[in-house]
């Protein structure tokens, strides 16, 4: 995703400090950066969602130390979209399909769907969700190809210089043509 911007601060050594999930207000606002850029623009909704990924993240921080705050919160804030999608879809396991379902609501053209996922809005979008839903691969088309010989160069230039050394000692009396091949 680019460069980290807002990193944990770094100890003498240059190693990433470790964090704790009290580290909230750096990466509350980019959490809120990051769903706006999502497509999240009720104050609602980011409110509702942010609270969210912050007890992931406090979860988070009490299975392991954080490396960095802002980072993890863009991770839980990624995983919450993903939980959500797969749970409003019924495809638990299939990557295809969430993937699918995520370039469905992040493209801007499902109303409601953010109000969905905070958890405000009652009405199913599955139907919905599943029609803006385009296959990722196209279909299996096999084509024809015509076989073609492989000639590596060092093949060519070693076959050059043995018919070379062989015109040289082995028959020097053949003649041959301008550009030094047998006739």
């Amino acid at each position: 995703m680019g460069a980290r911007i807002d990193s944990a601060p770094a100890l003498p050594d240059g190693t990433a400090m470790p964090t704790k999930a009290s580290d909230w207000t750096r990466a509350a606002r980019r959490v809120f950066e990051y769903l706006t850029a999502l497509g999240v623009r009720e104050p609602q909704e980011i409110d509702r969602l942010s609270e969210q990924v912050r007890l992931r993240l406090e979860i988070r921080a009490t299975h392991a130390p954080l490396e960095d705050a802002v980072e993890a919160a863009i991770e839980e804030t990624h995983a919450l979209l993903d939980e959500w999608l797969t749970v409003e879809l019924g495809i638990d396991g299939d990557a295809n399909a969430l993937a699918t379902a995520r370039a469905a609501v992040l493209g801007g053209t499902i109303p409601g769907w953010s109000a969905r996922w905070a958890g405000l809005a009652g009405d199913a979008l599955a139907p919905t969700i599943r029609a803006f839903q385009r296959d990722a691969v196209p279909e299996f088309a096999p084509l024809t190809m015509q076989a073609s010989m492989i000639e590596l160069c060092c093949h060519r230039l070693r076959r050059r210089i043995a018919d070379a050394i062989c015109r040289l000692f082995c028959q020097p009396d053949l003649p041959t043509n301008p550009r030094g091949e047998r006739s």
